[in-house]
């Protein structure tokens, strides 16, 4: 009996706590769906608040491709006008971008750097150092007796400052920079894995057509995968598994499904952004594959089967490129929010996706900080949450970086290329029209017939050549069938409005012909005045090209450092850092570096004195650096360099006499010429003096003094004899060294 009783008490308990189980799930599910269904509407809201946005974007696409725009088209063909459109825009547009992903991302360099930081932040160390030696006097008054610890501690004193600790300073910038680098390596590989230079183009041409270009990174592990072919336990077979990948990567966004706040002014005045995504079934199916994603939620959106209608601008887009099928394939909407969250919501996401990163945000009674913030990111698809993460940089900078070829105060969507010269193109298409309607008319006279007076042959009223008309029997003999008038051109001053439409776009967008690669009508003959138009052409984009290093590098280069001191396991690299953007500083001036640095070499090189001071081989590198040739592959490296040097030290240097013996035999020989020389000249001289006082000839001159000529040749034998005998000296001298030398070494190796 009590075995049953106790039963009996226990039944009602277990039943009440599946019921608070029950309970506790259905208030998490609704809790989830109040916060999905509350993501959802503020994200729909701002989808509708862009929709001006989105039209402006559509007539820039159709400008881009030589589109007009519906209602324009359709007064055009009412009027039975010409619908040609002379492109403009496409070229500017295109040269903006190839200018500016040129100089932005070369093959042979970078746009951007990182270096320790400077010298003021490495005081506080000097004033560590200044305090050891304050301690070391004090311990050496303290003993006053011993005047040698005192003198000591005050030797110390004065050469910790100036020596001994600025050995250490410099010590610790050498290994600051050594880590720098190793910082800069990994970052370069990380980019280049990423294919960040080709994200990046693909923004520039967002920029470029529409005004605005977005980039989201460095995505964290938990956001990205990559694929990997593993063979399971006890199977022959590899199989293809997606797993998780801790390397940083950045990646285009597409304006189209990016949404921040609407009354931010900048990407950093946003505080929370939605990215939408139109995904397919295979899309739903492949995101299923990635870690962290909910698969029975997944599937539970997909059976649901619920469609969503296609977003407007996807059709007019298709519209644009000729396209005009409508897409057939469903599509479903996966939302992805980036940003803070109440506390009791985060608690309830977490909770549901069993992440215990909520409990920092725990007081000890287990309720939630007021003041706590937590930003986090979430991807839901109708009322279902696929995945729940929180933000992982500790720095809690936004991800996403806005690039804009024209900034707008008012709003994160700048302007691009198109936009900037609308008004120039309209009118440049309706000077052209204009031209060609002109054209049609005035190409021909306009013929008035009488038909009372003549009728044509063949009943047809048309004019062919060669053509028959019948003139009526009772027309008048004078009245004339045909009248034509002449409709006049107006080409020429057509054509000054074309002219005039060019200029104003060229000031406009600030893109001329020399930019584009042309010269233009005003021909540069010289190399300087060339140097100095290219300079001014770069003056607008090297302001494009700051606007790319403070909104896209900078911020990029800093997340993925901040990124890397966070996760990497590489202790080597880590360290205190600045990101430097170099986009402007080097990138953007080569025609003008490459001649600077020709100037130094030419200049200071072989300077007696500068050239001391100027390091060579880099200078040499930098040249050829200048001129986009791979340095590496024409120059040699460090070790290369010491090398030879080390080999030409080691080659044995003249002996001191032997120069001295060469020297001397130089100055007998150098005297003999001279003296030889100034006979000949003496013996001129003589003849000159003896011919005008004795009015003697030449050959008669020449006769008395071949006694003199003989005096010479004598003398110069007896300075060639000079000369040999000390070569034959010389001579002798060097082989009895050598014989002596020969005899030390044949010594030498008896006593081995």
């Amino acid at each position: 009996m009590a075995t049953r009783a106790h039963e009996i008490t226990e039944a009602p308990q277990e039943q009440r706590s599946e019921r608070d189980r029950e309970d506790e799930q259905e208030r998490l599910r609704q809790g989830l769906r109040s916060i999905v269904s509350m993501l959802a509407m503020d994200a729909e809201d701002r989808v509708s608040k862009r929709n001006l946005i989105e039209q402006r974007w559509l007539q820039d696409l159709r400008q881009y491709n030589s589109e007009y725009e519906t209602d324009v088209l359709q007064d055009i063909k009412k009027a039975d006008k010409s619908e040609l459109f002379i492109n403009q825009t496409r070229p500017k547009s295109n040269a903006c971008e190839a200018r500016l992903s040129d100089m932005l991302f070369p093959t042979d360099d970078d746009n951007w750097g990182i270096r320790p930081t400077p010298v003021p932040e490495l005081a506080d160390e000097a004033k560590a150092a200044a305090d050891k030696v304050k301690e070391a006097l004090k311990q050496a008054n303290k003993q006053g007796e011993n005047g040698d610890v005192q003198g000591q501690a005050q030797t110390l004193a004065a050469a910790v400052p100036f020596e001994t600790r600025a050995g250490e300073l410099k010590a610790e910038m050498t290994e600051a920079n050594r880590r720098s680098d190793a910082m800069a390596d990994e970052i370069r590989d990380q980019l280049k894995e990423c294919q960040y230079a080709i994200q990046s183009r693909d923004v520039i041409n967002d920029a470029c057509q529409i005004g605005t270009g977005i980039m989201l990174g460095p995505i964290a592990s938990t956001e990205r995968s990559r694929r990997s072919w593993q063979k399971p336990e006890g199977s022959n077979v590899h199989e293809l598994t997606r797993v998780e990948d801790r390397r940083p990567m950045f990646r285009r966004v597409d304006p189209w499904g990016f949404f921040p706040q609407t009354d931010a002014l900048t990407i950093e005045d946003s505080e929370s952004n939605f990215e939408r995504f139109l995904k397919t079934m295979k899309g739903m199916r492949d995101l299923a594959k990635e870690p962290g994603f909910d698969k029975d939620a997944i599937r539970r959106v997909v059976e649901g089967n619920r469609q969503t209608q296609i977003p407007s601008y996807m059709s007019e887009l298709r519209a644009i490129k000729g396209d005009n099928l409508a897409p057939t394939e469903t599509r479903f909407t996966v939302w992805c929010y980036r940003g803070p969250l109440e506390v009791e919501q985060i608690k309830i996401l977490c909770e549901c996706t069993q992440n215990e990163k909520v409990a920092e945000f725990l007081l000890e009674d287990g309720s939630v900080d007021p003041l706590a913030e937590m930003n986090v990111v979430v991807w839901f698809s109708d009322d279902e949450v696929l995945k729940f993460g929180i933000h992982h940089l500790d720095s809690g900078e936004t991800l996403y970086s806005v690039y804009n070829i024209e900034k707008d105060k008012a709003s994160i969507w700048g302007y691009g290329i198109p936009y900037i010269m609308r008004n120039s193109q309209a009118a440049l298409n309706g000077a052209w029209r204009m031209m060609m309607d002109n054209a049609g008319l005035s190409s021909g006279p306009q013929i008035v017939v009488d038909q009372s007076v003549i009728e044509p042959g063949d009943g047809i009223w048309s004019i062919l050549a060669r053509k028959i008309w019948l003139k009526k029997p009772e027309a008048p003999a004078n009245k004339r069938g045909f009248e034509t008038y002449e409709i006049p051109s107006h080409q020429g001053d057509l054509e000054r409005i074309i002219m005039l439409a060019k200029q104003f776009i060229d000031d406009e967008t600030a893109i001329s012909e020399i930019a584009q690669g042309e010269q233009g009508a005003h021909t540069t003959q010289t190399k300087g005045g060339m140097a100095m138009l290219m300079n001014a052409v770069n003056v607008v984009f090297r302001r494009m090209v700051k606007g790319w290093d403070d909104d896209i590098t900078v911020p990029n280069i800093r997340r993925i450092y901040d990124f890397n001191m966070q996760f990497s396991n590489k202790e080597h690299i880590k360290g205190d850092y600045e990101i430097d953007a170099r986009g402007t500083s080097v990138l953007l001036v080569r025609e003008v570096q490459s001649q600077n640095l020709m100037t130094v070499a030419n200049n200071f090189a072989g300077h007696p004195v500068f050239g001391q001071l100027v390091k060579s081989a880099p200078l040499l590198r930098k040249l050829f650096q200048s001129m986009m040739i791979e340095a590496d592959e024409v120059v040699l490296d460090d070790d290369e360099i010491k090398r030879m040097v080390d080999r030409q030290n080691q080659e044995p240097k003249p002996d001191p006499e032997q120069i001295k013996a060469e020297a001397a035999i130089a100055l007998v020989k150098m005297k003999g010429d001279f003296e030889i020389q100034i006979e000949t000249m003496r013996r001129d001289t003589a003849m000159m003096q003896l011919a005008q006082n004795s009015n003697l000839s030449t050959e008669e001159v020449r006769a008395r003094f071949g006694i003199e000529s003989e005096k010479i040749q004598s003398k110069e034998r007896i300075e060639a004899e000079k000369s040999a005998s000390a070569e034959r000296i010389f001579a002798a001298e060097v082989g009895v060294e050598d014989r002596r030398a020969a005899q030390g070494e044949d010594v030498g190796q008896g006593i081995g």
